[in-house]
Order: structure tokens, then sequence, then C-alpha cells
């Protein structure tokens, strides 16, 4: 390689720095400016991303952390849900640190659960679609060490739409 393209290489990676560099502050800023504001930078934020493998080995991405766009000082708990069809229960894992038992909430649909905590500082929601229906009568939870464990059983599909119609 040339001296001359070497230099027009290092010229434009040179460029291409100082044009990152001015766009991550641009965005450092704006995060300041619009989305913590002022008054949230005194509280602790947090924010992240979990990776696993769902069902039949597809990748799923799930966030948790403060809900910054809503400002309403709620988390989303880190959660993970694992569907037992060999004895027909799903059982979903979330992580609520700084909260009692009784301060907790699980409302439930065959497919939808909502979970809701608050004590002091430490606020919680998780609005979660389920991985498979499930009877939300059979729910069953427990609290301890921050951690919170909900059972439920799996829906019945087996009959699902079966009906048996007399002929007379």
């Amino acid at each position: 390689m040339s001296e001359d393209r070497r230099k027009d290489l290092r010229d434009m990676l040179d460029e291409m720095d100082k044009y990152f560099e001015g766009f991550q502050k641009e965005i450092e800023d704006a995060l300041k400016n619009s989305v913590f504001g002022a008054d949230r930078m005194a509280r602790p934020f947090i924010a992240g991303l979990s990776f696993n493998l769902g069902p039949e080995g597809k990748p799923s991405v799930q966030t948790f952390g403060n809900d910054s766009i809503s400002g309403d000082g709620f988390r989303s708990p880190i959660n993970e849900q694992v569907v037992d069809q060999k004895n027909g229960v799903l059982r979903l894992i979330m992580e609520m640190p700084g909260v009692e038992k009784e301060d907790i909430k699980v409302e439930a649909t065959e497919e939808t659960a909502v979970v809701t905590a608050e004590r002091a500082d430490r606020k919680y929601r998780a609005e979660l679609e389920l991985r498979s229906p499930v009877r939300p009568e059979s729910g069953k939870a427990e609290y301890k060490n921050g951690m919170l464990e909900i059972l439920f059983s799996l829906k019945d599909k087996a009959n699902k739409g079966f009906r048996r119609v007399n002929v007379v």
C-alpha cells in the first residue's frame, strides 16, 4: 500500500472518530436534558437488557429497570417465564428486592399477568404476555429474599373449542 493511500485512510478514520465523538456527546446531552431532567439525576437510574433463548431456541431480549418515558418512578423487574408442559405449569420468576410480600399485587388473565409492588422509594411494575395460556385462578405466589415466584396451571388445550352435539 502506498504512503498516499495510508494517509488518506488515516485521514478518513480520524474524521470518523471526530464524527462519533460528537455524536456520542450529543446523545449524552440529549439524555441528560430530556429523559432524565435535572430533578431525576438525584435518584439512581437502573436500565439493562437481558438476552435469553426462548421457546424453540428463539432468542429473546428483555429490558428492565427504570421507566424513563413515564417518569413515575416505576422499575420493570427482570423476569423469566418457564413453561413446564410435563407438569402443566408456567413458572414466572421476578427479581424485586426492597419490598415486602404485603406490598405485592398480582393480577392475571389467561394470557397476561400484571405485577406491581411499592414501598418507599422502591416501585415495580411488570405487564407481561404469558408464553402459554394459564388458568388465572390457579395462581400461587411466594416471595422470599427479593425473589417473587408465581406458579400457574396451564390451560388445558386438549378440548379447546370441542363440544359434543347431540343428534335428535
